[in-house]
């Protein structure tokens, strides 16, 4: 019998109280192992949560007891939830389990090797670090063990019962020419296909016969090339048969909306007030992370798939690049500034050369609503015409107003240019172009990376033109902007100028 749930946002009172899950898919089995799990994590001293309680009894159901050849319901399992809610903990002690008491061999594996050495350190706080440990916690725990492998990049407990929890970074080999039950993604939002096709024929000889991948992440962010956590989600939302073998519990909020209101962070994270707390969560706030990406970080929220977007996230993942030292002498540097249609919202992003031969790398260097007017754009641009080669200007009234006012700063002569609509088109196709290519270069930036991969295509005159669409097209637009008065610009700031 599958189950599906999904709900929206209620008044938040208390912190475990207030949040449910915005999906839940589950299939009910005959039995499940979901009290001895408990009962295990119990004896290592963990506490499990109300919610994670309910993800490891979804994760545990059965079609029959083990005894009398009973299956896993669900091959696939993943769940969505926000940073600081403890969502590996639920990992751990059903690998701990799974590995120590039931004699499967586990693969935990991670994106980052910081992050495996930190799950190795609470297993080994569970476990000990080696058999016969005199300073291990739990010394009924480190009894089952009768091996440690403590070697960089090949770390393993080995437990009687012929269990194994063995640990991994991935990569395109990850794991190969090893057998294993059980394959626990942490860290899935950034998960690839080929690190997928690396890692998923281990389980195809695992010898319990009884495969099962876990998927533990937070939502992907925008711009990234690892599609595997949003392909799982897709399956799960879509329910049906594509979610037939899939239990998947989603916590988060369905828009970014105002990221300050503690009141929804309540909704969003289940561990707020227990294992998570609001000073975490505000000094992250405080790091300097965009709204988009922390209300993807901490509040769980997913960005909408768009379904006729032009650039694919892969496609631009590929794209990305190391920033430029601090200190580089660029070759060549120019400016984009885009207005939104509605005058709202203005973009300046900057792209540039270190050499004349090297590939243009594009930046977004602000991205703020235009309430406050123009003046402190003009003075920006202004400051820099001995840098930049040249600023292409594109957005009505606003645009006119920004040039009016670098007219009247005496910028030099064709620093300031308005594209026309051939132009503008242009624009767009080189930027694309550049793309598709790998022509050009950029580092992580949430508001760009969410623009390009939401950008659609916004037809201009008869002749088949277009320029970059959408609901968040200004940051694309103004590198498309920047990036085309890049390849095109005859101005050089170092020869003498003459002003307006």
């Amino acid at each position: 019998m599958a189950t599906t749930s999904s709900t929206g946002s209620r008044g938040p009172f208390s912190a475990i109280e207030a949040a449910e899950p915005r999906k839940r898919v589950t299939h009910l089995g005959a039995c499940d192992l979901s009290e001895q799990v408990e009962i295990f994590a119990e004896g290592a001293g963990i506490d499990l949560l109300p919610w994670q309680r309910t993800v490891i009894s979804d994760w545990t159901q059965l079609t029959a007891p083990l005894a009398e050849g009973g299956a896993f319901v669900h091959q696939r399992a993943g769940a969505s939830i926000p940073r600081q809610a403890g969502k590996s903990v639920s990992g751990i002690a059903w690998a701990g389990f799974l590995a120590s008491i039931l004699g499967y061999k586990v693969l935990w594996t991670d994106h980052n090797y910081s992050t495996t050495c930190e799950m190795l350190s609470r297993f080994r706080d569970m476990f000990g670090r080696r058999p016969a440990d005199a300073t291990a916690k739990h010394k009924a725990y480190n009894r089952r063990v009768t091996h440690v492998n403590n070697k960089t990049a090949q770390e393993a407990f080995e437990f009687k019962g012929g269990g194994v929890l063995a640990f991994s970074t991935r990569t395109k080999s990850a794991a190969l020419g090893y057998s294993f039950d059980v394959v626990i993604y942490d860290e899935a939002q950034e998960l690839t296909g080929e690190q997928v096709q690396a890692i998923a024929p281990t389980m195809s000889s695992g010898a319990a016969h009884n495969p099962q991948s876990v998927y533990l992440g937070t939502p992907t962010r925008a711009g990234s090339a690892a599609e595997s956590f949003q392909e799982v989600r897709a399956d799960a939302w879509a329910g049906g048969e594509r979610a037939a073998d899939l239990c998947w519990t989603e916590y988060g909020l369905d828009e970014v909306g105002d990221v300050a209101d503690e009141s929804r962070w309540l909704r969003a994270n289940p561990s707020l007030g227990a294992l998570a707390n609001f000073a975490a969560i505000r000094m992250g706030m405080r790091s300097g992370m965009g709204e988009l990406a922390f209300a993807q970080e901490y509040l769980g929220y997913w960005l909408p798939k768009v379904a006729d977007a032009v650039v694919s996230a892969k496609e631009w993942g590929k794209c990305l690049a190391p920033p430029p030292p601090e200190d580089a002498d660029m070759e060549r540097v120019c400016y984009g500034v885009k207005f939104s249609p509605d005058g709202s919202m203005v973009a300046l992003a900057v792209a540039g050369r270190l050499e004349r031969d090297s590939l243009p790398h594009v930046e977004l260097v602000e991205y703020a609503p235009a309430s406050g007017g123009t003046a402190w754009l003009a003075d920006w641009l202004a400051e820099r015409t001995r840098v930049g080669a040249c600023v292409a200007i594109d957005g009505l009234a606003a645009a006119d107003a920004l040039c009016d006012r670098l007219a009247e700063a005496r910028v030099p002569r064709g620093f300031a240019v308005r594209p026309r609509a051939g132009e503008v088109i242009a624009a767009a196709s080189l930027m694309h172009e550049a793309i598709r290519s790998k022509q050009m270069t950029h580092i992580e930036q949430p508001a760009l990376d969410e623009s390009v991969t939401r950008a659609t295509r916004r037809k201009i005159g008869t002749r088949g033109g277009w320029a970059w669409g959408g609901d968040a097209s200004c940051p694309i637009e103004a590198a498309s902007l920047a990036l085309w008065a890049l390849k095109t610009t005859k101005r050089n700031p170092k020869r003498k100028q003459v002003v307006w």
